[in-house]
């Protein structure tokens, strides 16, 4: 609501209408980003649900720590995977079974999930769908990953729904070949997706 400068209202209150604005329009910009087609109601909503992320913390000694970022749009899930303190190189990273890091060696992750049992692979390959490659480090200790997959889905509580999976990340890279897990080394990095 606009307020003429005849109104009656003091400047406080004018002051309040006029944050209270901005707030909702910053919040339906974060709802529905420009690009996204119209969106509103339902479709706000909907877009909220399809966002999800995870905390990673070292393990087996390591002083790695990171974040995950989920999304979902269009049939398509895309996960973002962020680290620091770790080791220059290449090192393996797999969604896990279960949905527990509190092993000192990640080991309560279980195995590599895959529900459609699968050879372990790379993502090019038809592998585990819990198989996402390598993330390369650089020199300042930081890596960075962008993994996309329509075989995923998000909180649709299915056997391929990655929310209440762990995210792994190893000590060395991904073979892409050895069975059942790449011989990737010890577990450094583990976080739950929620």
């Amino acid at each position: 609501m606009c307020v003429s400068p005849k109104s009656e209202r003091s400047p406080a209150a004018s002051r309040g209408t006029l944050t209270t604005r901005v707030i909702v329009l910053v919040a339906s910009a974060v709802l529905c980003p420009v690009g996204l087609g119209s969106c509103t109601g339902a479709e706000d909503q909907a877009l909220e649900r399809q966002l999800a992320g995870a905390l990673l913390e070292g393990r087996s000694g390591s002083s790695l720590a990171g974040f995950v970022t989920v999304k979902r749009r269009a049939g398509v899930v895309k996960l973002f995977l962020n680290v620091v303190n770790v080791a220059p190189g290449d090192h393996g990273v797999h969604l896990h079974q279960t949905g527990d890091c509190t092993a000192l060696d990640a080991s309560s992750a279980g195995p590599h999930w895959n529900p459609e049992n699968h050879q372990h692979g790379g993502p090019a390959d038809s592998a585990h769908l819990g198989d996402l490659g390598n993330l390369h480090v650089d020199d300042t200790g930081r890596g960075l990953l962008t993994f996309t997959s329509a075989g995923w889905s998000l909180g649709d509580g299915t056997e391929f729904d990655i929310l209440g999976r762990a995210l792994v990340v190893h000590d060395k890279a991904d073979d892409l070949v050895s069975q059942p897990a790449g011989n990737s080394g010890a577990r450094i990095g583990c976080g739950v997706i929620h």
